[in-house]
């Protein structure tokens, strides 16, 4: 037999886009896919160049120097756009000051987390910094021995020349398509050591070696981290010491730390105190603050007077600013915090005494004995025969396909009980029990509940899929009773169906109880694969085919669209989960145009909940009015307000500010706005000349997407994907 021949991809610095960049609470259907397509086309690089005496980072286009029309979105996406200048002059003054967009997300009880997301023009000195500090960055988070996430190399992607490749990856000339595609399937920039997430800490030997050696554990973490971080540290950091570059004539530090510290000002408006939260290259900032800490606790703990050894005498784990200590005596504990205390507050850094957690052997929280018993209840659920008998014999395989006549075994389904209920209170008050009796809250325990519902329910619907297709097998033979069949499948459908409905309900209740962008998705998740299944609808007796009647899918889908109003009417200014209400509305297109929502439904919540019309508001709402004519009246008051928010910014201002210029090159390419709306804003972005107008709206039509994916969305390939990259939060 052959061998497959493993091909490593080719490396292109612009797949730091897919992963470092925007935080993972984006919307679902907003990224940076085609930014990535864009820069990586068109080959933009940059270089700095004296003007004046000034110096400035000038862009440059190195392929197809003669497409006008991609310098002048270029000029636009950049934030580089100047009248009376040349189109492709695309320069910045070296550390110019740039305004990230800043949204809110709902995080712990009655509070939220503002999260950003920066200019494009960033987005690309993000590129070229990881080109050229990617080993810088690797060597100094590699320095630490406490840190549980720390990039270990640089991240490869590998596939194997051969049919089957070439069929899942598309036409085999397509060079670029295919280079594309498999840089877009990379989760991240960098690969890393030694836990992706926390939980998989919780399960690994370290943690259960540690037990064994330890009596206690104290867990905590440091206070408003991210916010607290003075962000010339870095220069501390990487220089060996702040005593160096406070005390040393003309000393700053190491390039890398300099860099690093001003590429952080310029894309947060020149702001010091604190760093953004939410891409991946601000926790490794922190990663390398937080590991020059850790090895100065663990020498100082190891000097002649104390004789303390980690791995020996403690065992600390830290996984970003959360800390695991484990120790024996009270004495270590003290050494080890004392120290820490003080590193930390070398660096403008504290622990946060509100919540650390002390436990003694065995380790076992209160979440951990939830989850357990969660674990049960969903058991409960989802364990319940179908068909045990036939689904035994469904994998049999007729060795005649011709065969007209059904055997036995196919018939024996007939006279089988489809046993399948499910009580929504029952389910729900078991649920409140849990977290009652445990002492936890919902959002304790919420992400976890809805991943296994979502991970029982595929597999749950495979058995159903096997057992059903005895009926759809009986129903294509001859000499059978069509009649009898069709009853029988029937009735299994309605109590699937009610099975299903119920399941909706306790997947709601499940959210409701802890709206987090976390939770969105994993609803989000388990309603598409309702809402696909669903979809395989019609008459039984002309499509054996199908897994529901019209009125079974219209049940389920009605009960979907009632709990998303549900969710939407209750949505207020106090309840903080603005962005995890609009998120639902993704999901809710997917029922398609008979189960829109109310236009009274939309204006009620917009009202209700003060909407401020930021940039993801505007793009989920547009993507949801389409050009459904029943919104007529909510997108013209949409495109007013849209138009209110570009005069309320600093004219000066605007092109530098992350949210009206991601807004501009969104509009651009949206087919649910007129030509004459899009100059509107191009002028309001100081584009004024009319050829230069043209020339960005010719080329956005061609680029069709920039950030938001408009039309042919894909919900359930886009959640698999989306899922798959559920980071540390």
């Amino acid at each position: 037999m052959k061998k497959r021949k493993k091909i490593k991809l080719s490396y292109s610095k612009e797949r730091v886009l897919f992963s470092d960049v925007l935080p993972y609470e984006c919307p679902i259907f907003f990224s940076n896919r085609y930014l990535y397509r864009f820069l990586a086309k068109y080959l933009w690089i940059g270089k700095e160049k004296k003007v004046n005496s000034i110096t400035y980072n000038v862009l440059e286009q190195k392929k197809r120097l003669n497409e006008k029309d991609a310098n002048a979105f270029a000029a636009l996406l950049f934030g580089c756009y100047a009248k009376g200048k040349r189109i492709g002059d695309l320069q910045h003054r070296v550390n110019a000051l740039f305004y990230p967009f800043q949204f809110n997300i709902a995080h712990k009880k009655n509070k939220n987390r503002t999260l950003s997301i920066i200019h494009p023009y960033n987005q690309w000195q993000i590129v070229e910094f990881y080109e050229q500090y990617k080993y810088s960055i690797l060597y100094l988070c590699n320095q630490s021995n406490f840190s549980l996430r720390k990039p270990h190399k640089i991240a490869q992607y590998f596939y194997y020349r051969d049919r089957l490749h070439r069929k899942l990856s598309g036409h085999e000339s397509d060079k670029v398509e295919l280079f594309f595609n498999e840089y877009e399937n990379l989760k991240t920039y960098f690969s890393y050591e030694k836990y992706s997430n926390i939980y998989k800490f919780y399960e690994d030997y370290r943690y259960q070696r540690a037990e064994k050696k330890f009596k206690h554990l104290v867990k905590f973490d440091l206070q408003s981290c991210f916010d607290s971080i003075y962000t010339h540290t870095i220069s501390w950091a990487t220089a060996g010491g702040a005593d160096k570059v406070k005390v040393l004539p003309g000393y700053h530090g190491s390039w890398v730390g300099d860099s690093f510290d001003n590429l952080m000002q310029s894309i947060n408006a020149r702001e010091t105190n604190g760093i953004i939260i939410g891409p991946e290259f601000s926790r490794i900032f922190a990663e390398i603050i937080l590991q020059y800490i850790d090895q100065k606790v663990e020498h100082e703990l190891l000097d002649d007077e104390k004789k303390l050894r980690h791995k020996s005498n403690y065992e600390c784990y830290r996984y970003v600013d959360d800390y695991f200590l484990f120790y024996n005596e009270e004495k270590v504990r003290e050494l080890f915090m004392e120290s820490l205390t003080k590193w930390l507050k070398e660096f403008k850094l504290q622990i946060s005494p509100s919540k650390t957690e002390e436990f003694e052997r065995p380790f076992i929280t209160k979440i951990t004995l939830a989850k357990l018993r969660i674990e049960g209840l969903i058991n409960d659920i989802f364990s319940v025969p179908l068909w045990e008998e036939a689904v035994l014999n469904s994998d049999e395989e007729k060795e005649d396909d011709t065969e007209d006549v059904a055997s036995d075994n196919d018939k024996e389904i007939l006279d089988k009980k489809f046993n399948i209920y499910l009580s929504a209170n029952s389910v729900n008050t078991q649920i409140k029990a849990i977290i009652r009796e445990c002492g936890i809250e919902y959002r304790d325990i919420a992400n976890y509940l809805l991943e296994k519902i979502s991970q029982r329910l595929d597999a749950f619907l495979n058995r159903y899929e096997k057992g059903f297709k005895k009926y759809e097998y009986l129903m294509s033979m001859e000499n059978t009773d069509k009649d009898e069949i069709e009853i029988h499948a029937q009735r299994v459908q309605r109590k699937l169906t009610s099975f299903l409905v119920s399941l909706v309900d306790v997947s709601f209740f499940v959210f409701n109880s802890n709206r987090q962008v976390n939770t969105t998705l994993k609803l989000q998740k388990i309603m598409n694969t309702i809402v696909l299944y669903a979809k395989r609808y019609g008459d039984f007796r002309d499509n054996p085919e199908v897994r529901f009647q019209t009125i079974s899918k219209d049940i389920i889908f009605k009960k979907i669209q009632d709990e998303i109003a549900l969710v939407l009417s209750t949505t207020d200014l106090h309840r903080n989960t603005l962005h995890e209400s609009l998120y639902l509305l993704i999901l809710a297109k997917e029922l398609g145009n008979a189960y829109l929502l109310a236009p009274e439904v939309i204006k009620s919540f917009i009202e209700k909940s003060k909407l401020q019309y930021n940039l993801f508001a505007c793009i989920i709402l547009l993507y949801y009015y389409a050009n459904h004519k029943c919104y007529n009246e909510q997108k013209i008051l949409l495109k007013n307000e849209l138009l209110k928010k570009y005069r309320l910014a600093a004219e000066t201002e605007r092109k530098r500010n992350a949210e009206l210029t991601i807004l501009t090159a969104d509009m651009m390419t949206c087919p649910f706005v007129d030509e004459a709306y899009k100059q509107n804003l191009l002028k309001l972005m100081g584009i004024t000349e009319i050829e230069d107008q043209r020339m960005i709206m010719r080329f956005a039509k061609k680029q069709k997407y920039i950030f938001t994916r408009w039309t042919m969305f894909n919900l359930n390939k886009e959640l698999q994907a989306k899922i798959s990259q559920e980071v540390y939060s």
